[in-house]
């Protein structure tokens, strides 16, 4: 059932808290008309939820969480509720200890208690994510990483946590061993030392964000070409000490062979890097045919990456296409030129009239498949 927040009301949300006490998924994200007994009315009577989303609703306080009993919840995100404080998070998560998924951004007291509660009481926890906690400070990570001993984190969003230094990368590579994407995105005084620390410990990563990262240079580039086998996403945007010498580093000598993504936008770089990629495909896909001449064509699969390149000042049209003409399909690139192309599709479906269409027969292919579920 999916009902809008603008007719939403406290009696409402009782109603259906007596009527279905069988809900297993509630999400009720920023319905900021519902007052805090009615939620709390709402979750006194839900005990088989398994998902639960209160993501912005300032009217939930420590006093809504007293006395629940959600023993079957798996995913909680409770994120942007600012008056939920750590004793508040802990009330909560102490009779939760089978949440797999966790989301605080924002909350505005994570402290060495708090911290050390998550990782104790949660043992099954294997997303985390604090973005924008802006309290927490490296201590009181290590009270959490110190705590978890489960090994089965592999998803930590610490973006915009601009007081985490290195010393958590430090901590992060000494605890964290089964980590696959970590972000980063905004921890401002992460430098090449805390990198360089963890890349050759922790080799687990698959997706890594650090956009907004601008005190890393092309040090902590080469550092994590050298060490990350399974790397597949890489955001370096708004990185402006990346310059062209550690990229092609990372596609020609590093060991990240299964890189796909890149994201250099407002980075030092210029069509050198797309041209260096273009060549480095089109040699791929001529030794993979080379390989496989005895047999069959389709034997093998053609490595893609796509690079994102925009605010690139020194990327021009003509370097991006000389780098298509040269790899493409295998190579896709996301610029200022590249918008301008689609904006001419775009115009040329409208023209046809076809464009429409296509959209309204995708939207008629959606459909909401989970049963038990209330999205609000």
């Amino acid at each position: 059932m999916s009902l809008g927040c603008i007719q939403l009301t406290g009696h409402s949300l009782r109603v259906l808290a007596e009527n279905c006490p069988n809900i297993q998924v509630l999400i009720i994200k920023d319905c900021r008309g519902l007052s805090a007994s009615s939620i709390g009315y709402c979750l006194q009577k839900s005990n088989e939820l398994k998902v639960l989303d209160v993501s912005g609703l300032d009217t939930i306080k420590m006093t809504t969480l007293l006395g629940l009993s959600l023993d079957k919840l798996q995913k909680l995100n409770m994120s942007w509720c600012r008056n939920i404080t750590g004793p508040g998070i802990v009330s909560m998560i102490t009779t939760c200890s089978n949440i797999q998924y966790l989301k605080l951004n924002g909350c505005p007291q994570l402290d060495h208690i708090t911290m050390a509660s998550l990782g104790s009481c949660l043992p099954h926890l294997s997303h985390l994510s604090l973005a924008a906690c802006t309290s927490l400070v490296d201590t009181a990570l290590l009270s959490f990483l110190k705590s978890y001993s489960h090994n089965k984190l592999t998803h930590l969003n610490l973006s915009s946590c601009a007081r985490l230094t290195d010393a958590s990368l430090r901590n992060l590579a000494i605890y964290s061993s089964t980590l696959s994407h970590l972000e980063l995105a905004g921890c401002v005084l992460l430098t090449d030392q805390g990198f360089g620390f963890l890349s050759p410990r922790l080799r687990t990563l698959v997706y890594l964000d650090l956009e907004d990262v601008h005190q890393i240079t092309g040090a902590t580039v080469k550092s994590i070409a050298k060490h990350q086998p399974h790397l597949e996403s890489f955001c370096l945007s708004n990185c402006t000490q990346i310059s062209d010498d550690s990229i092609k580093y990372l596609v020609l000598q590093g060991i990240c062979h299964r890189l796909q993504h890149i994201e250099l936008d407002n980075c030092n770089i210029t069509d050198q890097v797309l041209n260096t990629i273009a060549i480095y495909l089109e040699q791929q896909q001529k030794r993979k045919m080379s390989t496989d001449s005895n047999s069959s064509f389709f034997s093998f699969t053609n490595r893609r990456i796509s690079v994102e390149v925009l605010d690139c000042s020194s990327i021009t049209e003509s370097g991006v296409k000389e780098a298509l003409a040269k790899a493409s399909p295998m190579l896709t690139i996301k610029s200022f030129y590249s918008f301008q192309q689609e904006n001419i599709d775009i115009s040329n479906r409208y023209s046809n009239g076809r464009y429409a269409t296509g959209r309204r027969g995708h939207a008629a292919g959606q459909h909401q498949s989970s049963a038990n579920c209330i999205i609000l």
